[in-house]
C-alpha cells in the first residue's frame, strides 16, 4: 500500500470522529516478545517487529484502517466501522497462521483486541476510553485470539464464515468489568479450555488441534524456556524460583517434558487426548500436558468430533 493510501483511510477516519461518530480501534501485540529479546538479542526482535508491522500494515489498509503507532511488539490501529477492524484482524491472524506454517521452527502469535468509541485523535497519537479499552482487551487475548466488546456485539453483524464467542465478564485493569466475545475465525469444530482459561484446544474442520495460550501463561513459558537453554537449571534455584512464582502445572509439565517451543497447530495423527476425573490428558507428539478441570460433558463432545474427522481423513 502506498503512503496516499495512509492519508486517505487516516483522513476518513478523522472525518468520522470530527461528525461525532464512532470508529474502531484496535491493538495488536506479539507474545513472548520479551522474552525472545533475551534469547535472539536485539537484532532479531527487531526483524521480529518489522516482520510484525509489514505483515499487518498491508491487511490493516485493505479495510480501509491506518496505524496510529507502533509500540515494538505491538500496533495501534484505526478503522471507520468495526466490520473493517474485524475482517482485518482475521486477515492477520489467517496470515500468521500461514506464516507460521513455512517458519515452523520460529512461529509468533499475537493477540488482537478491539473496541469502538469516539477517542481524541492528534497527528500522531490517539487518547480516550476506547483505546485504553482495546489495549486492555487485546492483554486478554490468547495467542490466535480476537477479542471484541459487548458493544461491538451488540452493533456490528459478524462478517459471514465468522462468529461471536462468549467469552463472560472479564476484569480489566482501571476500567471494571467487561463481557468479552471472541472472533470464531476459523473453521472450528468444536473447542476446550481448562477451567481457568488459560489453555484452549480448538478443533478444525481441516483435521488438526489448534493450542491457544494466555499471555501470561505463554511470557511464563517463554522465561522458563530461556532460562533452562541459557544452561540455569532447578539445582541452582533460578528455574524453581520461576516456577513458584505462580507457572500453571501445564507450564511446568511442558517444561519437564520438552523445552521446545509449543507448536500452535497439530496434525490429528500426532494428538492424543484422553479423560481422567476431571482432566483431559492431552499428548502432542512427544509433550504430554493437562487441561484441569475440564466441563466433562464438553470434554467427551470434544472427543467424539475428534474420532469423527481422525475416521473421515482415514478413508
Amino acid at each position: 500500500m502506498s503512503w496516499s493510501t495512509t492519508l486517505k483511510n487516516r483522513h476518513q477516519v478523522r472525518n468520522q470522529m470530527e461528525a461525532g461518530e464512532e470508529i474502531a480501534v484496535m491493538f495488536s501485540d506479539i507474545r513472548g516478545f520479551t522474552s525472545y529479546t533475551a534469547r535472539r538479542g536485539d537484532h532479531a526482535a527487531y526483524q521480529l517487529s518489522q516482520l510484525h508491522t509489514t505483515l499487518l500494515k498491508e491487511r490493516i489498509e485493505e479495510q480501509d484502517g491506518f496505524i496510529v503507532k507502533t509500540l515494538g511488539d505491538g500496533i495501534m490501529a484505526a478503522y471507520p466501522r468495526a466490520t473493517k477492524g474485524i475482517q482485518a484482524a482475521v486477515n492477520i491472524q489467517q496470515a500468521i497462521r500461514e506464516r507460521n506454517k513455512a517458519s515452523s521452527e520460529d512461529p509468533i502469535d499475537i493477540g488482537i483486541g478491539l473496541a469502538t468509541g469516539r477517542p481524541i485523535m492528534s497527528n500522531f497519537d490517539m487518547i480516550g476510553h476506547s483505546v485504553n479499552l482495546s489495549q486492555r482487551v487485546s492483554s486478554l487475548a490468547k495467542g490466535g485470539q480476537i477479542l471484541v466488546t459487548e458493544q461491538i456485539r451488540q452493533s456490528t453483524t459478524i462478517p459471514e464464515g465468522f462468529r461471536y464467542l462468549s467469552m463472560g465478564t472479564r476484569e480489566l485493569k482501571g476500567l471494571g468489568a467487561e463481557q468479552l466475545y471472541e472472533v470464531a475465525w476459523m473453521a472450528e469444530v468444536a473447542r476446550i479450555s481448562d477451567k481457568k482459561d488459560n489453555v484452549t484446544l480448538v478443533l478444525t474442520k481441516k483435521g488438526t488441534v489448534v493450542v491457544e495460550l494466555a499471555k501470561a501463561i505463554q511470557a511464563e513459558l517463554s522465561t522458563a524456556r530461556t532460562e533452562a537453554r541459557a544452561g540455569i537449571s532447578e539445582e541452582n534455584g533460578t528455574l524453581s524460583r520461576v516456577l513458584k512464582q505462580g507457572i500453571s502445572r501445564f507450564v511446568q509439565s511442558v517444561i519437564d517434558r520438552s523445552l521446545t517451543a509449543i507448536e500452535r497447530e497439530h496434525q490429528l495423527s500426532h494428538v492424543r487426548l484422553s479423560l481422567r476425573g476431571e482432566n483431559m490428558i492431552v499428548r502432542l507428539g512427544k509433550m504430554k500436558f493437562s487441561l484441569e478441570n475440564v466441563d466433562r460433558q464438553s470434554a467427551e463432545a470434544f472427543l467424539g468430533k475428534l474420532d469423527e474427522i481422525k475416521k473421515k481423513i482415514k478413508k
